[in-house]
């Protein structure tokens, strides 16, 4: 089958879903990509943009792959036929409905709506979890209820008979790189596993997150310092961009010193998987996640999650271990982060990380390529 994959912001978890995807998918991808810069221009624009890059490429297609930040209704709508009769796939990573605004940002009503007349345009909409999933529907009605007269009735059934679930994957962990098999798994007791922490000395804390406001990169610097306050003991491992919230980190990594394993960029995907197999506790402070690639690729990896109870997390995992993972508030983080490095023993050894086997690509890439095959033999057998 050959797929035309749009993707108008083709920078970090979108690229590496789309290079993923691609790499174990059976079928043929044309990729139609645009850098990963001036978000909103590509949500207003770009579906113009690759119209006319599809229209004057031969290469075959039987179905349409887009992502969330482009109009796919504007895209469909300009494409020339046969195209534009092509089944269209429309994968969220995430959506504008419920994205928080940055403090520099004033909420504008066109990007979520946008991402609604895209989901209605499409013949599939796929989110990357339940979680996401039910957010989204959830915030229809009363979105779509501040238009002031005209509103289009049955937004939400009509969503959600078309909408489904696969999650956004991860690389699978080389095996060699985990140490010692048990920490692929084994019950959620404390009891289980190997000493605590994997060096022998000191637990090592990891943040591999994106360093902007919606991660909230100074809830976590604040915890760390008030356990430096408490003369515990640990390293860290800070990675991510420098911009724009390096002032956040700054003070903490020159308090850790040479405890501060790593700051900023891993310079390529062999030392990033060597930095996230070396941390005891994966954590996460995120105002938005709605499935938190950082966080699975470090559970996979061998790490403990540290997470806010308010996002998608406890859905992922909640179910699954019955370690004490989750937190509400800003106490609630420093005093677990606490007892972890001081050593006890609250369940930090479970199943989590075998767990995501099934969220690998070598997994994962399968149901993607059903999905598309399913499209495919279903607007055919329409044609006839």
């Amino acid at each position: 089958m050959n797929i035309h994959f749009i993707e108008s912001f083709d920078g970090g978890s979108h690229r590496e879903f789309r290079e993923h995807l691609v790499a174990h998918s059976r079928h043929e991808y044309r990729n139609f990509t645009l850098p990963p810069r001036f978000w909103k221009w590509r949500m207003r624009g770009a579906a113009a943009w690759f119209a006319d890059q599809i229209a004057a490429d031969s290469t075959p297609c039987d179905l349409i792959l887009a992502t969330s930040l482009l109009n796919a209704a504007d895209l469909k709508g300009l494409l020339s036929a046969p195209l534009d009769r092509c089944p269209m796939v429309l994968y969220m990573h995430e959506n504008q409905l419920t994205y928080p605004l940055s403090p520099l940002e004033e909420f504008d009503f066109h990007f979520g709506f946008t991402n609604i007349i895209s989901c209605l345009a499409a013949d599939r909409v796929v989110f990357n979890s339940d979680f996401h999933r039910n957010l989204f529907l959830d915030a229809l009605p009363e979105y779509v209820g501040r238009m002031p007269e005209a509103v289009p009735r049955g937004i939400r059934p009509r969503l959600e008979a078309k909408s489904m679930v696969l999650p956004v994957g991860i690389p699978r962990v080389p095996a060699e790189g985990l140490g010692e098999a048990v920490w692929r798994g084994g019950p959620c007791d404390p009891s289980a596993g190997p000493a605590w922490p994997k060096n022998g000395t000191r637990p090592v804390i990891l943040w591999n997150h994106r360093w902007e406001f919606d991660k909230r990169p100074d809830l976590f610097a604040t915890a760390l310092e008030t356990l430096l306050d408490q003369d515990l003991d640990f390293e860290v491992i800070i990675l991510g961009e420098g911009r724009p919230s390096n002032h956040v980190f700054q003070p903490l990594v020159d308090r850790l010193g040479p405890r501060c394993l790593q700051h900023g960029f891993a310079e390529d995907r062999q030392r990033y998987e060597a930095l996230i197999q070396q941390a005891d506790i994966v954590v996460s402070c995120a105002e938005q996640e709605y499935f938190g690639i950082a966080v699975a690729e470090a559970v996979h990896a061998g790490a403990y999650p540290v997470l806010p109870r308010r996002q998608v997390y406890p859905s992922l995992y909640g179910s699954r271990c019955k370690g004490r993972h989750f937190y509400e508030t800003e106490e609630e983080l420093t005093a677990l982060l606490a007892e972890l490095v001081a050593g006890s023993r609250c369940g930090h050894v479970c199943s989590l990380s075998r767990d995501l086997d099934e969220v690998c690509w070598s997994e994962l890439a399968p149901r993607f390529d059903a999905l598309f095959e399913s499209m495919v033999g279903q607007a055919g057998e329409t044609s006839t």
